[in-house]
């Protein structure tokens, strides 16, 4: 088979990220560890700025709970198998740090366990608990905090009057599970997910909260053993946890993989390893958006056999159909597997896979399923659908996959208006909801949903008038989009935020200059290629009818503002503040300005809870001539912006701030 483009590839591998992504957060895991991260890798070298591996978690689904945005995003880590990987992690590590003069992080790391739960913020007000919010995709969480406040480890007050944000993961103990939960099957993680958003927070007090970092109050720490060790002082439940060498931290996950991680009274699948000084993390920074100066060392995988029971063959938002076998139950390392991915039609014929035979399945890293081999055949290999199972239309086959090929199948229609709504962050419209104004055939593609009403939205199962007009106002509330947000939001192959950035800032700042352009033209923007040019002109030309429909509807999509009272303003935004940090730089973005992840020479404004704080970004920032202010600083040049009264000149610091020394 010759070589597909890596346009195309890169569209598979993002939707398998995602796919596989939500399907674990959500409990019903599909593919192993190992694979998930191979394709995770794959997916960052060709297109390292892909959205895919920037979000974190699941979407959080339409509940009773109320929504609440995290100030401060909740990610996770990078992973490593094996010790040759921990070496290689280390190694580049130590690398990276002797270009800032930093000492080796590999002589001083904190080995801690890798706790499996769900996470969990914690935020204080003067000692006093205000709120619990689960991590959700990172961004957008469920607010729980009448359940946490039943949970073990999760105190009313703190023993001093500190204002913090604290976070943890919520677990069940084993012996809680047979007192609390008796003659229970699921694993207690699935146990403890579900009872943790219980409406009458019925057995939250059988649950427990290890925490393991906090962020803001009064004290600086220039170690994450003397966040641990405040954590203590504070009266809460910390993991155990060493600070070691390279050495020492594959000791200590030998001593768990052969006798200690048995004899626990929880479960955890593999320790954290983290340089323990923090201005060496700092220094480091991210990879792939997640913390590169720390990793997940995992457990070695289990594998059991069992009997494929039947094969399904489900259509996804893109239209290609993925096989899922549904195998006789088997409990593999504290979870009972049933359902496994088979990824695409090659796979199936590679294997020759049927109903009845005997196959080999695991969870590698003991967390997501895998059917590694057919061990016994016992009948005839499966036959391949000709329809699909969602609309009933024909099946072709492209490449590995096989693919609806009708436009108008629920399953696709579905897919792009979770990818319009999703793109946009659109909290209320989850995918129950799309799915019901699909079915009720009021939306069939993006256009629609700003001619819904709130009669039309009511008039479902389970909504009323209430939700139907938090629905639509979060909706409106994104109006305008921007370009960049706009043609993201369109699902396009090939069309990422990044992408549509990359025009806009080569001047394809109008919609009708994008759809003007020829694949040459883009094709010789730096960052795009060949490949990348053809498929925004060609998926461009294919929707533009989609397009018209869009801005017939009022959905006008705007340039980022060049010259707003911002521009040429960079900030930075660092700590606990009083709103979620994305609110901020939604402001900045709005009037032009830049917004920066880390202190840099060219950073203009740190924003932060005490501008005159001693940390180390913040002295990092003076150094630099950068300006520390407050968030009632910057909100005080956002209404000077709004009045078109920030000039090069003007007072950036008010009341409350601290400039450069």
């Amino acid at each position: 088979m010759a070589p597909r483009p890596s346009a195309d590839r890169v569209v598979e591998l993002a939707e398998l990220v995602r796919t596989y992504k939500d399907a674990y957060y959500n409990g019903q895991p599909l593919v192993t560890d190992a694979a998930y991260d191979a394709l995770e890798d794959e997916l960052r070298a060709l297109d390292p700025e892909n959205a895919a591996l920037k979000s974190v978690g699941a979407p959080v689904v339409v509940t009773e709970w109320e929504k609440a945005r995290h100030a401060i995003p909740m990610g996770s880590l990078n992973k490593v198998v094996n010790e040759a990987e921990l070496r290689q992690w280390a190694a580049r590590c130590d690398q990276l740090g002797a270009e800032s003069s930093l000492a080796p992080i590999s002589n001083d790391l904190l080995v801690t366990e890798k706790l499996d739960g769900l996470s969990l913020a914690v935020n204080y007000e003067r000692g006093r608990l205000v709120d619990a919010i689960t991590r959700g995709d990172g961004h957008v969480g469920e607010r729980i905090t009448a359940n946490a406040r039943r949970m073990k480890g999760v105190p009313a007050r703190l023993p001093e009057p500190i204002t913090v944000s604290i976070r943890g993961e919520i677990i069940l103990k084993l012996s809680d599970m047979k007192i609390g939960f008796p003659g229970t099957d699921a694993p207690p993680r699935n146990r403890a997910a579900g009872t943790s958003k219980r409406y009458d927070g019925a057995g939250c007090e059988h649950l427990t909260v290890m925490f393991y970092d906090l962020e803001g109050g009064d004290t600086e720490y220039a170690t994450e053993r003397e966040k641990y060790v405040r954590l203590l002082q504070l009266g809460l439940i910390v993991p155990p946890f060493e600070v070691t060498d390279l050495e020492g931290a594959l000791r200590i996950h030998a001593d768990y993989a052969s006798n200690k991680r048995a004899a626990l009274d929880y479960e955890i699948d593999g320790l954290v390893v983290r340089a323990n000084d923090l201005r060496a993390q700092q220094l480091l920074g991210e990879l792939g958006d997640r913390p590169r100066a720390a990793v997940a060392f995992k457990f070695p995988s289990l594998a059991k056999i069992s009997r494929v029971v039947a094969i399904a063959w489900e259509t996804g938002p893109t239209g290609r159909v993925t096989p899922i076998a549904n195998v006789e139950p088997v409990e593999i390392g504290g979870a009972t597997v049933q359902f496994v991915s088979l990824h695409n039609v090659s796979n199936v014929d590679r294997l020759g896979i049927g109903v009845g035979d005997e196959v080999l399945v695991s969870r590698r890293n003991d967390v997501i399923p895998y059917l590694e081999e057919v061990v016994v055949k016992h009948g005839p290999s499966v036959t391949v659908p000709t329809e699909c199972a969602a609309c009933g239309g024909e099946l072709g086959r492209r490449g590995e996959y096989l693919v609806c090929t009708n436009r108008e199948c629920r399953a696709i229609v579905e897919g792009r208006i979770r990818r319009w709504v999703g793109t946009q962050d659109i909290l209320e419209l989850g995918d129950k909801l799309i799915a019901q104004l699909v079915e009720a055939k009021l939306v069939r593609e993006p256009a629609d949903l700003y001619r819904l009403t709130v009669e039309d939205i009511a008039g479902l199962e389970r909504r009323g008038t209430l939700v139907a007009t938090k629905v639509l106002a979060n909706l409106r509330a994104k109006l305008p989009l921007t370009l960049p947000v706009f043609l993201a939001s369109l699902g396009m192959d090939d069309f990422a935020l990044e992408t549509a950035k990359l025009l806009v800032a080569n001047g394809y700042d109008t919609l009708e200059k994008v759809q003007a352009a020829s694949a040459e033209e883009l094709a010789a923007l730096k960052g795009m290629g060949a490949i990348k040019a053809k498929s925004v002109v060609s998926g461009l030309a294919s929707r533009a009818e989609e397009i018209q429909r869009l801005l017939d509807a009022g959905v006008v999509p705007v340039a980022p503002s060049a010259g707003g009272a911002l521009s040429g303003k960079s900030f930075c935004f660092t700590g606990t503040l009083p709103r979620p940090r994305k609110e901020y730089e939604e402001l900045v973005v709005k009037h032009g300005g830049t917004v920066l992840s880390g202190v840099t020479k060219d950073l203009g404004y740190l924003v932060m809870s005490d501008p005159t704080s001693a940390s180390t970004k913040a002295e990092k920032a003076r150094k630099y001539g950068t300006q520390c202010i407050d968030a009632a600083a910057f909100m005080a040049l956002i209404e000077a912006a709004d009045r078109g009264a920030v000039g090069d000149g003007a007072p950036a610091v008010g009341e409350g701030t601290a400039g450069a020394d």
